[in-house]
């Protein structure tokens, strides 16, 4: 239940409400500030406001500081929030303690770009102001400045974690907030890749996501039965192949003789457990679209984008959309305006969304039409971040059957970059999806490696 401090540690029109739950093994007291900041535009107007959960723990002005938020464009910070990283997770259609927040390391800030969530632009003429990928790393690194001077936190250890196209907003976030001399700590990415511009070796990218999709084949059992038998090491040898045969040939399918070919095209439909007939003779690339389709097509099901070992959603955004309103409303004593996809039209940002850190080119848009990312690639926001940051980390999750991301391209990606940016980087691998901490077996290893993240070296 809401009660008041004796002294306010919120910001003074924040709600501010007083909690305590078990995390990190013992009792944890906290205060949750609810409340909205100004946003600015790129033209540095004023044109909306941006609304924040933060959770912090009395007691230490230089405490670490993490801004929490997940993706879309057009997404909340609910799943981020409420799954895996705040004080209070779902399990079995409740919110319980969550003893692996890192909470029990850093005060956390979650934050809803305009449109999302309760924040709004000021005018609906205006939203278009923040729908677009520059416009809203501007608005956020804006809001994280305005944040950590209201709440008088300029000594805290700053971290920024984003989940998905999040983690273009975390880099360049991260980015701009150096280029005007406000430190950074680290950056978590999560379920996002590492923001670097447009890659040069694609082709070797797209080989190494060969063990994705061979380790959800092994877990629909669709793989002969040899390679069913020991998960590790036919992991193992998909990655091997897909490194020292697989992308060569991508690279250049018109060197290969018809032998070759055919033998390729054989090994792939058996690493990945499709009908070698679907796979392209010419290009030899298997689209994550195409796979998704292919694998248990003879059973009229499709694989998911964000878990590939699942192919039925699971509806219960609506469910838990009543209990995190409920929450705002009674726990946390919000009583302002109304929340987008709840008890207000879900955020349109996605369909208006601008992608103009980059041009759409014919290659790039075919590309994110067959599951392979946004219609335009990044900009190397993390590599600038770290060069002109020598102290800056980076802290990497990946899904193990996410469609949308890979474990072992991360690994090559970071070994490609200068051995002084690599060696700043932390990369995980979970046995789940896009949305890695929802399998149980991996929450709490999750929580418990971000809070590690959060705690070294500050």
């Amino acid at each position: 239940m809401p009660s008041h401090a004796t002294a306010a540690t919120c910001a003074g029109d924040a709600v501010e409400t007083q909690h305590a739950a078990r995390i990190a093994g013992g009792p944890l007291r906290y205060v949750a500030c609810v409340g909205t900041l100004p946003v600015r535009n790129l033209r540095g107007e004023v044109r909306g406001k941006i609304f924040y959960t933060a959770y912090l723990v009395p007691g230490s002005k230089r405490r670490p500081l993490t801004f929490v938020w997940n993706g879309g464009p057009g997404a909340d910070s609910r799943t981020l929030q409420f799954h895996a990283v705040g004080p209070r997770i779902f399990r079995d259609g409740a919110l319980i303690d969550n003893p692996a927040s890192p909470l029990g390391t850093s005060d956390l800030v979650f934050v809803d770009p305009v449109g999302t969530g309760f924040s709004r632009a000021d005018d609906p003429e205006h939203a278009a102001d923040f729908y677009g990928t520059n416009a809203d790393i501007a608005s956020v690194a804006g809001f994280v400045r305005d944040f950590r001077a209201t709440y008088r936190r300029i000594a805290s250890p700053l971290f920024l974690a984003g989940e998905s196209f999040g983690t273009w907003r975390a880099a360049g976030v991260a980015e701009r907030l150096i280029d005007t001399h406000v430190p950074v700590s680290g950056i978590a990415l999560i379920s996002g890749g590492i923001p670097l511009g447009d890659m040069p070796d694609r082709n070797r990218l797209r080989a190494l996501s060969l063990v994705n999709r061979t380790a959800t084949a092994i877990a629909l059992n669709r793989l002969a039965p040899a390679l069913q038998a020991n998960r590790e090491r036919t992991l193992a040898e998909a990655r091997r192949w897909a490194e020292q045969v697989y992308a060569p040939a991508l690279a250049a399918p018109d060197a290969l003789s018809s032998a070759n070919r055919a033998a390729l095209i054989a090994a792939l439909a058996r690493f990945q457990g499709l009908d070698p007939t679907t796979i392209d003779v010419k290009t030899l690339w298997v689209s994550p679209r195409q796979f998704r389709t292919g694998l248990l097509a003879k059973e009229g099901k499709t694989l998911g984008i964000f878990d590939m070992r699942q192919t039925a959603a699971t509806d219960l955004e609506a469910t838990e959309g009543r209990i995190v309103l409920d929450y705002y409303r009674h726990t946390l004593g919000y009583r302002e305006g109304s929340y987008a996809g709840i008890d207000a039209p879900a955020s349109d940002a996605g369909n208006q969304w601008q992608y103009d850190q980059a041009p759409i080119t014919p290659e790039s848009l075919a590309r994110a039409r067959a599951g392979e990312g946004p219609p335009s690639p990044s900009q190397p926001w993390a590599l600038h971040a770290l060069q002109k940051a020598p102290k800056l980390r980076a802290w990497v999750a990946t899904g193990l059957y996410d469609s949308l991301n890979s474990c072992a391209g991360n690994e090559a990606v970071v070994a490609g970059l200068p051995k002084v940016v690599a060696a700043r980087f932390a990369l995980r691998c979970y046995a789940g999806g896009h949305m890695m901490y929802e399998d149980s077996r991996e929450t709490l290893r999750f929580g418990r490696d971000l809070a590690a993240f959060l705690r070294v070296g500050t």
